[in-house]
């Protein structure tokens, strides 16, 4: 299945009232033909969904016997971090809002008088599932990213629109002397550069950036961490890393 499709959405509503969980499951279904909802009348029963099927998101009550809506999220929390967690309660306050949003909660909602309030869930509930599946699709884009560019057998660098570094992999870590990323975490890359070739590089780098192009090879003089001045011919084109326009660079000796 396509995940971020937003054609199939499992809603589990948990509601310790049968009643008004079927009337919310009913309303849910008949707003959207994507919806389809399983109810749960207990956290221990959830907990029990969530372990056996798939779910795209948790609309949950508050005020419920032996566990709350917050002991809930807060489970669901530790084990489904990126579950879109909705807390649609009667029950609501300041301080419970501010409670479940330090918790990790993706929306809240306090139950309402008349239909409407289906409707609303019902956007709220396609919009998380939305976000969610969005962002899988980044973690998963730039997991294959990694995959392929840690291990590569040449340096590549990212740099964000301030000309600092984000990225680097094993081969440039090796290049530029160091140990470890965090060692280049942050620094501009005028900082890698002899002073004599920063200028030229600064206008290429706000080209790229400016016209979301790629710009010709060019032979640079680059200071490592230890201050050894390398040789190395560096194609830099655009790119995206975690939702950011970034260059990514790539040296060659």
């Amino acid at each position: 299945m396509d995940h971020f499709s937003i054609d199939n959405i499992r809603v589990l509503h948990v509601d310790d009232d049968s009643g008004f969980a079927d009337i919310v499951s009913e309303f849910l279904e008949r707003e959207d033909d994507a919806f389809s909802v399983e109810t749960a009348t207990s956290v221990d029963d959830a907990l029990t969904v969530l372990q056996d099927a798939r779910v795209d998101c948790v609309v949950s009550d508050y005020d419920m016997p032996q566990k709350d809506g917050l002991d809930f999220l807060e489970l669901v929390r530790d084990d489904y971090p990126g579950l879109p967690f909705l807390l649609f309660t009667g029950k609501g306050s300041e301080e419970i809002a501010s409670r479940a949003i330090s918790a990790g909660v993706t929306d809240y909602l306090q139950k309402g008088t008349g239909t409407e309030q289906y409707t609303v869930l019902a956007n709220r509930v396609r919009n998380a599932v939305r976000s969610s599946r969005a962002e899988t699709a980044v973690r998963r884009t730039e997991d294959r990213y990694h995959n392929l560019v840690d291990t590569a057998p040449i340096p590549i660098l990212l740099f964000d629109h301030n000309w600092e570094a984000l990225y680097a992999n094993e081969a440039a870590v090796a290049f530029l002397d160091t140990d470890s990323f965090t060692e280049i975490a942050g620094k501009k890359a005028s900082d890698f550069l002899h002073p004599d070739d920063r200028e030229a590089a600064r206008k290429r780098f706000q080209r790229l950036m400016r016209e979301d192009i790629s710009v010709p090879e060019r032979e640079y003089r680059v200071v490592t961490v230890e201050g050894e001045t390398k040789t190395a011919t560096v194609a830099t084109a655009p790119g995206y890393y975690r939702g950011e326009k970034v260059a990514q660079a790539m040296l060659y000796r």
